[in-house]
């Protein structure tokens, strides 16, 4: 068991949007169909010629609108693309590959593929809920372009649960290109919208390659296919982690953890570029609804945890009870100021060092963050550029956190918390929390961490 200082997340990864984090709802029942019916640009605009013009019924007559062949096209287009989308769900459900390929171009072996391990993935996960859904219609004419006129580019919510990881169903997005062959809709590309999704959209952990899934009670680590040491691993840390977390932060959060550890820089919404090697780890918030869905911020449900593949041999349970940390608040509401939120993450964090090698490692790095960090800075650390600070943001965080708890005890931080999650949208709101609370304003805060003299 190896002791490190914890790290720091990639720039930005940690931000959390102002606000909190509903879905549209997944068709629970489509009729079956065979086939589909093609509609193309040239095809809408002759029904448009073809039309008669309109005419006026007498008062009180009986009228009777038929609808017109681009509404009945569009409603047998969507008809068939949802049975598709069932049948997807369903067979990873049933465990059926073949259902799970029935609708894939059968003229893309490359797609075919892929499909192959996406659904060997999912499977693995074993999530208790699945489903896919249509939310709108995107036009791309390169796309059209490339797969012809019948072209259906359109994004999908998938809505899905790991058990004991989700408390409830959480929501990604993807974006699915379909074309009508013969009468028939094939999936033909899966990739064509991804530039224009949300950070992390097509990038979740089952769309990076063959993963192995490794469980414990409340742990599961996803790793590269054969990476089974290295997952044990980490679960094993992941679990004493939970533990420390358990133990030094106070909330009886029920959850479970998700750590991917994979030989990709870009997972979720985590970006690890290769010089990035300072960046060990960060926690991305999952959404129950997604950010401009039902409100603009959408609502966060929990978050997993991404380790950066350059870091992947110095996982330890010191780095791990920090995102821990987050995963364990990260359903508040996500409206706490970042010094809270990582000086919360850092205090549970470095309790697990100091169980470990004492109060003096403690002590130092405390009179060292007084020294070194405080004087680097003019007040607590904003939000706006966080992560990008160079001065020591993370032990000025943990210093305010650490002063905070001797004030009024570790319980009422964690209460100070929760309030400042939920309800500190705004600075107004933050201080008014605060002061309600501590007696404190961010600003006298800052005051006294100036003035601190820690008692050893």
């Amino acid at each position: 068991m190896s002791v490190s200082t914890p790290g720091a997340e990639p720039p930005g990864a940690q931000v959390p949007p102002h606000g909190p984090r509903r879905w549209l709802g997944l068709l629970v029942a489509v009729a079956l169909v065979s086939g589909g019916v093609a509609y193309t640009v040239e095809e809408r605009e002759r029904d448009a010629r073809a039309r008669p013009p309109a005419t006026v019924s007498p008062p009180g007559a009986n009228q009777v609108t038929k609808p017109s062949k681009t509404a009945a096209a569009i409603a047998a287009r969507r008809l068939a693309i949802d049975t598709i989308l069932i049948r997807r769900a369903q067979a990873v459900q049933t465990v059926d590959e073949a259902l799970f390929l029935q609708d894939i171009d059968p003229a893309d072996r490359a797609l075919r593929a892929e499909q192959k391990v996406l659904f060997a993935n999912l499977v693995d996960l074993g999530f208790t809920e699945l489903g896919y859904s249509q939310a709108e219609e995107r036009f791309d004419p390169e796309v059209v372009k490339a797969h012809g006129r019948t072209t259906y580019l359109v994004r999908i919510l998938m809505r899905y649960q790991i058990p004991k990881v989700d408390l409830a169903p959480v929501t990604t997005e993807l974006g699915y290109t379909f074309v009508n062959v013969r009468g028939r809709w094939v999936l033909t590309d899966d990739d064509d919208l991804d530039e224009d999704l949300g950070p992390g959209a097509h990038q979740e952990a089952w769309d990076l390659g063959r993963i192995e899934v490794l469980r414990a009670p409340r742990v599961l680590a996803v790793v590269e296919k054969g990476d089974t040491r290295r997952g044990r691993a980490i679960v094993a840390e992941a679990t004493e982690a939970l533990e420390q977390v358990t133990a030094y932060w106070p909330r009886r959060w029920r959850g479970s953890v998700l750590v991917i550890a994979l030989d990709e820089t870009d997972v979720r919404d985590a970006r690890f570029a290769d010089e990035d090697i300072e960046s060990a780890a960060s926690a991305g918030s999952t959404f129950s609804s997604l950010p401009g869905q039902d409100t603009a911020d959408g609502t966060v449900a929990g978050a997993y945890i991404v380790v950066n593949p350059n870091e992947r041999d110095r996982v330890d349970e010191i780095l791990l009870s920090h995102e821990i940390t987050h995963v364990a608040t990260a359903d508040l509401g996500g409206y706490e100021p970042l010094w809270l939120a990582e000086g919360a993450a850092e205090y549970v964090a470095w309790r697990g060092i100091e169980a470990i090698s004492g109060p003096g490692e403690v002590g130092k790095w405390e009179q060292e963050v007084i020294d070194e960090a405080l004087p680097a800075l003019g007040a607590l650390p904003s939000d706006a550029g966080f992560y990008q600070n160079n001065a020591d943001v993370y032990g000025v965080s943990w210093l305010a956190v650490r002063f905070l708890v001797q004030r009024l005890g570790l319980d009422k931080v964690a209460e100070l918390y929760e309030d400042m999650a939920r309800h500190g949208i705004d600075q107004a709101s933050r201080d008014r929390i605060l002061f309600s609370r501590s007696g404190l304003t961010e600003a006298t805060l800052w005051t006294s961490l100036k003035s601190y003299q820690p008692q050893r």
